[in-house]
């Protein structure tokens, strides 16, 4: 590794005589920078790598004190030697309570302090190369105990023997209590960007999660991944479990801030480390069978043994379908009764019966519900609800009692929505073309048209190839090209703002569209209706 120093003084004559007459490659240094301020050193120590600090000590715009007090402030691993024409004890005092090395008085040969940097230089050396090797060795153990983690959570059956091996080979004591927390994200594997996410979450919850908890003082044994979409955190011998369980939740805020899918957190009880099978297998009874709370955690001390959740005896709350249903055909309350829908949600999750198999069979009847009142207003499931949106929603329905009920309110404002927009086909594609040209500069999706309307994307494209012969996409695409030819006929706008207008932000994409479209180039085409309407004058 190159080494670098800083030498800080106001009297730019002896910066420039030490920087020049030093023996710093003998002393093993490779870059020397210099500054005659606090200001000028800072904007450096912030650039550079820089491991070693020579420095005056009284300087008129900020003593070398005050910089060294900056440095530690900032946890800039700088070794400090100050250098002062002042034997000044309080100083000396402060140096060492700011860890200098030393405190050398002007003026000094340059030989004497060689000697002095040199031996600072080695003993830095030796201690870095001791620390490298103990965080390499760390490194490997936590690789060796990560790997341990993941074949434990993926062999069920082996995991008694296993538990023994590593206490009989010392890798683990009898006395260490474990806790495991599991972070389950919520996606979806038949999405395009399903390779891309997996790579994301893994980067997150592995580098993300242990940086989070070692920022708390709370260092993981391991993070174990069992599934593509779920991890385990495995810590060891915590101390309090109140601090872990607030930096737990800290930790679930900044994965909703930063993770573009939803997550859950199991977090178990602490056990004897032999315990850790029965703590497993009851995190594994949690997310089968219990659905987590307001904020998607869900913690095991909170559930009692005799918790009907966990005993799998939960009964089932009939719901009063017939009631809804009768609402909705008298006098198609969706509002209300998409509130009394969600307040049985919430009634039934504080009775403690809303386990994850009885919210299955709510969603199962609440989806007939839909089906009988759209079929009543003469229109099909296919045309409001785009499945795979349905689906993606349906499923992150089972991250939290609130999103169970975002759920509920999303299908009702669909309807609604779809209620207050009726007409007939043709008026649907009229909208859909009126917004269409209104909006040729913006971004122009099926499913920004389809919500537009209050449709199913896959409903609004057939029924628009349907009425006009052309799909949404080439519709689009026609109509961009007619508006540039427009602009090129009758404006002086450049090229390039031409394509802005019409959206598209590539203007080499433009001009080979343009040029399938018309034959010509956008330029060529210009010079072609110019010539035109000249020789007509």
């Amino acid at each position: 590794m190159e080494l670098s120093i800083l030498i800080v003084d106001d009297d730019k004559l002896l910066v420039d005589k030490l920087e020049e007459t030093v023996q710093w490659e003998k002393i093993g240094i490779s870059m020397v920078f210099t500054a005659y301020n606090i200001r000028q050193a800072q904007k450096l120590l912030e650039e550079f790598p820089i491991q070693f600090l020579l420095c005056d000590i009284d300087m008129p715009q900020g003593s070398g004190l005050e910089l060294l007090e900056w440095i530690r402030d900032n946890q800039m691993e700088v070794e400090c030697v100050f250098l002062s024409s002042y034997a000044n004890f309080a100083y000396a005092q402060k140096a060492l309570r700011l860890s200098a090395r030393e405190y050398l008085l002007k003026p000094i040969s340059n030989q004497d302090l060689e000697a002095v940097l040199s031996r600072i230089i080695e003993e830095t050396r030796e201690k870095r190369e001791r620390r490298s090797a103990e965080e390499q060795n760390l490194g490997q153990q936590r690789k060796g105990k990560t790997e341990f983690w993941e074949d434990f959570f993926r062999n069920p059956s082996e995991q008694e023997r296993m538990l023994a091996q590593v206490l009989e080979e010392g890798f683990y004591q009898e006395t260490d209590v474990l806790i495991l927390e599991v972070i389950k994200i919520f996606a979806d594997d038949k999405d395009i960007n399903y390779k891309k996410d997996l790579s994301l979450f893994n980067f997150v919850i592995r580098n993300i999660t242990t940086e989070f908890f070692e920022n708390n003082e709370q260092v993981m044994e391991a993070v174990a991944q069992v599934s593509d979409y779920e991890w385990v955190l495995v810590f060891r011998n915590l101390g309090e479990e109140e601090r872990f369980l607030e930096a737990s939740g800290d930790l679930k805020k900044h994965l909703n801030k930063i993770l573009p899918q939803r997550s859950c957190m199991y977090i178990g009880e602490t056990r004897p480390l032999k315990e850790t099978a029965v703590g497993w297998k009851q995190i594994e009874i949690m997310e089968k069978k219990i659905l987590p709370g307001t904020d998607g955690i869900l913690c095991e001390r909170d559930i009692s043994e005799q918790d009907q959740m966990l005993s799998g005896n939960a009964a089932y709350r009939l719901p009063p379908w017939e009631i809804w249903q009768k609402t909705l055909h008298n006098s198609e309350d969706l509002d209300g009764v998409c509130r009394n829908i969600c307040d049985f949600l919430k009634e039934t999750f504080a009775k403690g019966v809303l386990t994850i198999e009885n919210l299955e069979r709510f969603l199962r009847e609440l989806e007939q519900l839909v089906y009988c009142y759209l079929g009543e207003q003469q229109m099909s499931f296919s045309q409001l609800f785009d499945s795979r949106e349905f689906d993606r929603r349906e499923r992150d329905s089972f991250h939290s009692l609130d999103a169970a009920v975002g759920f509920v309110e999303w299908i009702f404002g669909t309807i609604k929505g779809r209620g207050n927009s009726r007409r007939s086909q043709e008026d649907v594609v009229s909208q859909v073309k009126d917004y269409i040209e209104g909006h040729l500069n913006e971004e122009l999706s099926r499913g920004i048209l389809a919500k537009m309307v209050y449709l199913s994307e896959d409903y609004v494209s057939k029924l628009f190839k349907n009425t006009t012969g052309m799909s949404l996409p080439g519709y689009i695409a026609n109509r961009r090209m007619e508006k540039a030819k427009d602009y090129l006929e009758h404006s002086s706008l450049p090229v390039s703002r031409i394509a802005m207008e019409v959206g598209y932000s590539n203007f080499s994409y433009f001009s080979k569209t343009f040029r399938d479209f018309t034959g010509m180039t956008p330029n060529e085409y210009r010079n072609h209706m110019t010539k035109n309407s000249s020789d007509k004058k």
